[in-house]
């Protein structure tokens, strides 16, 4: 069985191709649109047709994986876009590239499908971070994206001069790209989403986005994303005449800018976000990631030089990288298990609807109001995002948050066996959305050596496996009962943080001690739904 790091690098390389999809025709598109004759309005077309059928259709791919589950979704979208790829490499027309180009958008929506399976994999206290992932792959496509298709182009065209060689090559390049994490994930990428839902609601587009805005905090949560999305979209169209007209940058220099804050965002989000989560949750790495987005944005219009610039584009960055995996993280943390392919759909449906919005607002106030006017604006928008995430701070989630980094770790005292029966009472009807377990996650925790507590109830996994890995689980496991688990518990001094793993027969009383050790403060408990009986099973089905 592949262990999560594959899966993950799989997904990761998968979003990253789709933002390398989205920025290898910045380059191109003008190239070509001069060859086959496009103004300026069709040439701009090109480049937002790609984000309008993310927006349109990310929901669709979202709900699909909930349905049908996300590995055939996510391999179907990754050969098709590449034969879209491919399509657009020997398209000879204008009509043939909006063909290819909208083909591209549409079968790159399956991003969404990317999220949920991170959310499938990651445990909550895990899921931010894990979203962060999303956002790395997010900047460095947006590093290399257009470095890769002005590049490709050249060493194509310096290959064969003959004309369209050059353009052809470079998507060429991309589509083999697609094709060969295709085939990697063929044979690696296993399927998350172990519990399909067979008979999901079924809403129409506009209904389905209605429904998670009126959802409390999450509806929030998916306008601060829009909000912050079109705030950068804005800034990207518009950042390049500014630096022209003020400090008399060319497309050269305005490149390696953008180069800068990729390569920002990446660091952010990659090694900053990790280390901030488990220290101070989402709600604060929200926070401040919006204030610094809105502090860069708002400084472009007041920097009167190139230091200080530096500054803003790094304020920006940052602030992205920060925001957008905590937004990302709490929106996955607040929707149901079954629905995160959906919930995932709408949230970059929003990001999608952002990007075609943004250069559109950008323009038209860089062009009827004033040349500092799109970063005011965009300002403004990034503060509005902070505003509604000042208004639900306390209703975000904050499960990535550790007490033990905080210093704050505490114990349970020893409770009497009465007292356990209290509170499995208590919570026995309690809607506390605990995370459920099957027979994929648990066996990468055994394979991968990760380190556990299983609670068991009196069953036994531990002859389905080898000798190293039946007694990384016999290390792992606390036998105890429905009466005496939280004595067990004291007994080996859990913390409050530790990933605790409950197994019964069928799942039933394992379910009633995760509510209640979540109740009792335990952020990290989960259970095995439908218990060994549940196991056997889905062992059985993927034949291991």
């Amino acid at each position: 069985m592949t262990s999560n790091k594959s899966q993950l690098a799989i997904i990761f390389f998968t979003v990253f191709l789709y933002l390398v999809g989205f920025g290898v025709v910045i380059p191109i598109i003008p190239m070509l649109g001069r060859d086959f004759g496009a103004t300026a309005l069709q040439s701009g077309l090109l480049m937002s047709v790609y984000s309008a059928m993310q927006f349109l259709f990310s929901p669709f791919w979202g709900k699909l994986s909930d349905r049908l589950g996300r590995r055939p979704v996510l391999l179907f979208c990754l050969l098709c876009e590449g034969l879209s790829y491919f399509m657009f490499a020997w398209a000879r027309s204008l009509e043939w590239l909006f063909v290819a180009r909208i083909l591209a958008g549409f079968f790159g929506a399956s991003i969404s499908t990317a999220s949920a399976y991170i959310s499938d994999i990651t445990p909550k206290n895990e899921r931010s971070k894990g979203m962060a992932l999303i956002g790395v792959a997010f900047g460095l496509g947006f590093v290399v994206g257009p470095a890769l298709g002005g590049g490709l182009a050249v060493w194509g065209h310096s290959i064969n001069p003959a004309q369209h060689f050059g353009t052809s090559f470079a998507f060429m390049c991309v589509a083999g790209l697609c094709f060969i994490n295709f085939l990697f994930g063929l044979k690696y990428l296993k399927e998350s989403l172990i519990e399909k839902n067979k008979k999901p609601e079924k809403l129409k587009r506009l209904s389905l986005i209605l429904k998670y805005f009126k959802q409390k905090t999450v509806g929030q949560l998916m306008a601060v994303f829009l909000l912050s999305s079109l705030a950068m979209s804005g800034m990207e169209a518009t950042l390049i005449l500014f630096m022209g007209e003020k400090f008399q940058w060319n497309i050269k220099q305005v490149s390696f800018g953008f180069s800068y804050i990729g390569v920002i965002m990446v660091l952010t989000q990659g090694l900053i976000v990790r280390r901030l989560l488990p220290v101070w949750g989402e709600r604060k790495v929200l926070r401040l990631g919006l204030l610094l987005l809105t502090m860069g944005l708002t400084g472009i219009a007041l920097a009167n030089s190139i230091p200080a610039m530096a500054i803003t584009m790094t304020l920006l960055s940052i602030g992205t990288g920060l925001s957008n995996p905590s937004t990302l993280g709490s929106i996955s943390l607040l929707t149901d298990a079954d629905e995160q392919g959906a919930a995932m759909g709408v949230t970059q449906s929003m990001a999608s609807l952002g990007r075609i919005l943004g250069p559109a607002l950008g323009g038209f106030l860089y062009g009827a109001v004033a040349y500092t006017a799109p970063f005011w604006v965009s300002g403004m928008l990034a503060f509005s995002g902070l505003l509604i995430v000042l208004v639900n701070y306390k209703l975000i989630p904050e499960l990535a948050k550790s007490k033990a980094a905080s210093g704050k770790e505490t114990i349970l005292k020893p409770t009497h066996a009465e007292k356990t029966k209290a509170v499995l009472e208590n919570f026995k009807e309690s809607t506390i959305d605990i995370a459920q377990l099957g027979f994929f996650q648990l066996d990468n925790l055994i394979r991968g050596r990760v380190q556990f507590i299983l609670l068991n109830l009196g069953v036994d996994i531990g002859t389905w496996y080898n000798s190293i890995e039946a007694q990384h689980i016999a290390n792992c496991t606390v036998n105890c009962t429905k009466q005496n688990f939280l004595q067990q518990i004291q007994a080996k001094n859990i913390p409050l943080h530790f990933a605790i793993v409950i197994l019964d027969q069928d799942g039933s009383e394992a379910m009633q001690i995760a509510k209640a050790l979540e109740a009792s403060g335990f952020i990290n408990a989960h259970y095995i739904k439908g218990g060994l009986n549940g196991l056997v099973k889905e062992r059985n089905e993927l034949g291991s």
